[in-house]
């Protein structure tokens, strides 16, 4: 005979606890799905609909601008007993709350713990769209503009999408950096108001006037007209170290370089000794480890020194280099690295050299500015160039800024006065 299932006082079947469980969380992942809206200066227009009462409560507490009361009402969302969905939509409702407070190293420990509880879409974007923000806020460029231009691609509403594409364009335009036409287009001539103590000079405003109609000769902007490697500089080309063909099918055309990335190569004991010893086999291997076991294109440095000062061509300049974490800092981006570990060791005087010499011809051919020199650390969270190169980079770059670079750009810009 079957078991009867267990009712109430009122009548009503009482679920099993498993179903009990799955019914909970069902509700509080409801409960939570609507709460990304806005940004940390401003929220998302949608269409308005029935909302249940807690979701309604922390609205309407966001905008009487009660966000203690708000962060309250989400804290019990965000334990770890919830499931990952629950949790991932609550930190993001947490980091608004904080960003809007200023309380940015909490809305960034937020806001990046949602960016990697939530599965790829819509709601990651917004997190990472809100984690770009609360890092420039935080003064944090570069990595904010890898979370701004990794939330572009995959946000899906126009108004949040506009608001990534002005952050990036905005940040470009203030370190004199490029802007892609993608970015460009896409902020058209949104202005977000809240966010303009970001940046330390204003927007320009744009006064439209029909008093004057003639068309006025426009200055293109200087192109870079040879990719390949300076003729300045003595340099070991590929076909000296039996380079094998860059595979087409996975690299992408070098834009203009405006900057310069250094970093270590670190490797593995036993390849490292390779290094030291043969870098013409060194380069080899560590070619068909980048085209075999990681699936790019060629090494991902556009140089390398090796300890003996000698400079030696990786990937051809005319293609993006892979060295600097993604796609959007590798662009109009020079790598360079020296050969070996320098969180243990010193680079040696040789490579010191040749590093400099290498910068200062960079500079001129490029017509990139010192100022644009970084370790790879500079770009996101990494201890590359190493404890011992970082100093020594520091001290070339200064040496540059005040010496025939700097003597160079000052007689090309007498001349054009």
């Amino acid at each position: 005979m079957q078991n009867s299932p267990l009712k109430t006082q009122s009548g009503t079947p009482c679920l099993p606890p498993q179903r009990q469980r799955l019914q909970r969380d069902s509700i509080l992942l409801v409960l939570l799905l609507s709460i990304l809206c806005g940004c940390g200066g401003g929220g998302e227009k949608r269409v308005e609909a029935p909302t249940p009462t807690p979701l309604g409560e922390f609205e309407s507490l966001l905008a009487r601008g009660r966000i203690d009361q708000a962060r309250s009402l989400l804290e019990p969302f965000a334990s770890p007993e919830q499931p990952n969905s629950v949790r991932g939509l609550a930190r993001l409702g947490l980091g608004r709350c904080d960003l809007i407070d200023r309380r940015l190293e909490e809305a960034i420990r937020h806001l990046d713990k949602a960016r990697r509880l939530l599965p790829a879409g819509a709601d990651r974007a917004k997190a990472q769209l809100y984690l770009g923000e609360a890092y420039l806020r935080n003064k944090s460029v570069m990595t904010a503009l890898n979370q701004l231009e990794s939330a572009f691609g995959a946000l899906r509403n126009p108004e949040l999408k506009s608001r990534a594409a002005y952050m990036i364009v905005r940040t470009l335009d203030e370190l004199g950096d490029p802007v892609p036409t993608l970015y460009r287009e896409a902020a058209g001539q949104a202005y977000f108001s809240e966010y303009s103590e970001i940046w330390s000079q204003p927007q320009p405003v744009i006064v439209k006037s029909t008093a004057d109609l003639t068309p006025k000769p426009v200055t293109p902007k200087p192109k870079v007209q040879n990719l390949t490697p300076p003729p300045a500089l003595k340099l070991l080309k590929r076909n000296q170290w039996g380079s094998l063909p860059v595979r087409m099918s996975s690299v992408n055309p070098m834009s203009r370089p405006f900057r310069i990335t250094i970093h270590h190569t670190a490797d593995q004991s036993n390849l490292a000794d390779i290094g030291q010893s043969d870098p013409r086999e060194y380069l080899k291997i560590l070619q068909k480890y980048c085209q075999n076991t990681l699936g790019w294109g060629d090494i991902g440095y556009h140089y390398l020194i090796s300890k003996d000062g000698r400079v030696w061509e990786g990937r051809p300049m005319k293609f993006q280099g892979a060295h600097a974490g993604n796609n959007t800092l590798n662009r109009g981006n020079i790598g360079i690295a020296l050969i070996g570990n320098f969180n243990k060791v010193k680079p040696s005087t040789a490579q010191i050299r040749s590093l400099q010499n290498l910068l200062g011809t960079l500079c001129v051919v490029y017509d990139i500015s010192p100022s644009k020199i970084h370790g790879h650390s500079h770009l996101k969270p990494s201890d590359c160039p190493g404890k011992h190169l970082n100093p020594v980079l520091r001290e070339l770059v200064r040496k540059l800024k005040s010496s025939a670079w700097a003597k160079l750009k000052a007689q090309e810009n007498s001349k054009s006065r």
